[in-house]
């Protein structure tokens, strides 16, 4: 079997730079041949995750949920697409979370060379992929705004420091979604598209699915002060495991449209993505990923239908 490691030097504090020949010599007790990539920018990244599916048989990279976008954007394009490892090494790590991956270098790395395999579903945004989120709205900008200078200082603060300024301005849109059963038209401060548990490090969708063909959408109501309130009583909300029906409108599907003016720009895992109206659809079990193995032959997550 062969593998390529790719990774980005400048996620989370640069750290892993110092772990590579540990890394190296981990895999090869897997793996008969191992390459390490060092990528020099998402569209790097992107192009040599697509290469990389006509050669090797894993894909392993670090990073975080940007990398990991990168990374799915490249190998989604493919007909054939190799099992992916995953090192979390950003600042949030929504996506590791998710898959139950530690944080800790040795333990993700138990999981590519002891752990099991599941298929992840993907979002398709318009022309572009996406693996737990599409959001639109209030905050939304602030993990693509927040520079990487600030985050490697302040981590998770960082992001807090710049949602502050939204406070006061909150943004407002009025949206319009059409399924195959529903068309509705709503004013909205924040609109949530999730294939995930947790966003922004926060775990308040804890019931969410990522394999199950569907995507949670989450659209917050209009309320006080163009609904900045019920933006923080969905977080509360969520966490507590209580009802959000009186601050959202919350449905479940695998394809369907969200027209809105202006062009505003849609959050895609975290980085500025496609802007103004899209098709968003799921691409069921459409990738496989290392998990931890599981227990007693009991699942590990309930995320996971396996």
């Amino acid at each position: 079997m062969k593998c390529i490691f790719l990774y980005n030097p400048m996620s989370g504090k640069g750290a892993l730079s110092t772990k590579l020949d540990y890394i190296k010599q981990q895999l090869q007790t897997k793996f008969d041949e191992v390459v390490m990539y060092q990528t020099a920018s998402a569209e790097d990244t992107i192009e040599r995750a697509k290469t990389a599916c006509h050669e090797f048989d894993a894909i392993l990279f670090s990073g975080g949920d940007g990398t990991f976008n990168d990374v799915a954007c490249g190998v989604a394009t493919q007909s054939v697409r190799p099992v992916l490892g995953y090192i979390p090494s950003g600042t949030v790590n929504d996506i590791a979370r998710n898959l139950k991956i530690p944080r800790n270098l040795k333990k993700a790395l138990q999981v590519i060379l002891d752990g099991e395999t599941v298929f992840h579903d993907v979002g398709k945004i318009n022309d572009r992929f996406f693996i737990y989120v599409a959001a639109l709205g209030t905050f939304t900008g602030v993990s693509y705004r927040t520079t990487h200078d600030a985050k490697r200082l302040l981590g998770r603060l960082a992001y807090a420091f710049d949602g502050l300024k939204e406070i006061s301005n909150p943004t407002l849109s009025q949206i319009r979604i059409k399924t195959e059963t529903e068309d509705v038209e709503i004013d909205t401060p924040l609109v949530l598209v999730l294939n995930s548990t947790s966003v922004g490090g926060m775990p308040f969708n804890k019931n969410g699915h990522l394999n199950d063909g569907r995507f949670d959408v989450l659209v917050v109501k209009k309320g006080v002060h163009s609904g900045i309130l019920n933006i923080l009583k969905l977080f509360i909300l969520g966490l507590l495991r209580l009802r959000r029906s009186h601050v959202t409108y919350h449905f479940k599907s695998s394809k369907f449209t969200i027209e809105v003016a202006n062009n505003p720009t849609w959050c895609v895992d975290g980085e500025a993505g496609v802007t103004g109206t899209v098709m968003i659809e799921n691409l069921h079990n459409y990738l496989e990923i290392y998990v931890p193995k599981k227990a007693n032959k009991k699942p590990k997550s309930k995320l996971f239908k396996y």
